[in-house]
Parts: structure tokens; sequence; C-alpha cells
């Protein structure tokens, strides 16, 4: 059976705010994340909104209102590495915030060939950021709820990454680096 690792940081926070010292990093880098490596040789791939999306929106600022105001978004698997690097060169900057935590997960073949379908067909989902309970409409998820559909465990079951992230931390998580 496959075994495969989740990773997951928080975010530098300041996802919409432009005076925040962190509002220039990527908006993934802002909100906090959630991918798996092991299913894509030398990839961290995750769920998030589309290129086209953003670039139909008019970039990155506009997608992230849309999402404020709960538009979903066409979101697929995509490569995420550099997201997940930044947060980790970001942890010190960030008091620690942008750690990001790992676990491993045994998995079927079949989920891991679903998975590995998602990706290389670039199959589409409806992506939204949660309500404030961390719950999404029907149809939606966020890159941590996305996984559910495959049966993969999180920490808490929530589209809420900061509590995600939290219970990690006080649970005493592995955490990943870049050089890992």
């Amino acid at each position: 059976m496959p075994i495969i690792r989740i990773l997951i940081f928080r975010g530098t926070g300041g996802v919409y705010n432009p005076d925040h010292p962190h509002h220039g990093e990527p908006a993934l880098v802002r909100a906090g994340h959630v991918g798996i490596s092991g299913v894509i040789d030398d990839k961290i791939i995750g769920f998030h909104p589309t290129t086209e999306a953003a670039e139909a929106l008019g970039g990155e600022k506009m997608i992230l209102e849309a999402l404020m105001q709960k538009k979903p978004q066409p979101g697929r698997l995509q490569d995420d590495d550099a997201h997940f690097k930044r947060a980790s060169e970001l942890v010190e900057a960030t008091n620690g915030r942008t750690t990001v935590y790992m676990y491993e997960a045994e998995i079927s073949e079949e989920t891991f060939q679903s998975i590995r379908s998602w990706y290389t067909e670039q199959k589409e989902a409806l992506y939204n950021f949660p309500n404030d309970d961390g719950q999404f409409q029907e149809g939606e998820c966020n890159c941590a709820i996305f996984w559910q559909r495959f049966s993969i465990p999180l920490p808490v079951p929530t589209g809420l990454i900061r509590d995600i992230a939290d219970r990690m931390q006080a649970d005493d998580y592995d955490i990943w680096s870049k050089d890992s």
C-alpha cells in the first residue's frame, strides 16, 4: 500500500490587507495550504483555483475578492512545491506561524491512482473559502477538505487551516523543511 505525506501550514496572514508585512507573498502563502507528496514524483501537489480562473477574473487580487464573497472558482491539483518552500523559509520571520507540519498516511493503490488521475487529467472541482464555522456549501471545498474525497484523514476535519495547524502544533507533529 502506498504511503503519502500530508503537509500543512498556516499562512502569514494579511490575505486582504495590503499593509500587512507579508502581503507581497503569493495568496496561498498568506492564507495557508494543504498538500501531499508521494503521488507525483518529486512534487507537492495541492488543490486551489486554476490559473485560468484567476486570469479570467483579472488576477490574484480579483480571485481573492470573489472567494471572500463566497463565489466558488474552478480548482484543480497543481504543483505547489514553491508555496511550501516559501512557507518554510518564512518560519522565523513569522514567529513560527508558517511552520510546515507533516504526517504520513497509508492509502490504497486505488486511491493513489485516483489522485494521480485527478492531477494528470487536470480534473476540476469547485474551490471556495469556508464559512466562519469551517463548513462549505454542497459541492465546494478548499485545499484541506478536498482530500476528504480520497479518505485522507486530517487532524481536524475542517476547512479552517488555522485550526488544523494549531492542533498539529499542540500535538507535536513532525516539521517539514525544504531540505527534507
